[in-house]
């Protein structure tokens, strides 16, 4: 399949980029794809991995949800900047650093200033600090 993929234009690996190649070669090239025999003891593992990796990803959805919604009880304005890059590691280990509302205050009125357009400055130097 590498070598068909290395026909078509753009480096980006995809999930539908694949998907279109896959496609492309069963209906052009169906010699060149063959068929897997599976038995049910491995079907029956990879269907309980599928289900530990979607049970994780609900896991880590709901602890997004939760520190988003305590970021808004605390201070909405706080949450406004952070909620969409709460999977940063940056964010994550100034939460982290600062888990109390009166101290994470205090670090964003000493660190943030209305000039400094670069959020990214601010985290290095406040991690810098501590």
């Amino acid at each position: 399949m590498r070598r068909i993929a290395d026909l078509h234009a753009g480096e980006a690996k995809t999930d539908a980029r694949d998907a279109a190649i896959i496609a492309e070669a069963a209906r052009t090239l169906p010699h060149a794809l063959r068929t897997l025999k599976l038995a049910d003891e491995q079907i029956a593992e990879l269907s309980m991995l599928c289900g530990f990796d979607d049970d994780l990803a609900a896991q880590t959805t709901q602890a997004s949800n939760r520190i988003r919604g305590l970021l808004t009880q605390i201070h909405p304005a706080l949450e406004r900047v952070l909620g969409p890059r709460l999977e940063h590691p940056a964010v994550l280990d100034l939460l982290q650093r600062y888990p109390h509302q009166k101290n994470s205050l205090r670090w964003v009125r000493r660190s943030w200033q209305p000039s400094s357009a670069n959020l990214r400055l601010v985290w290095v130097n406040a991690l810098q600090q501590t």
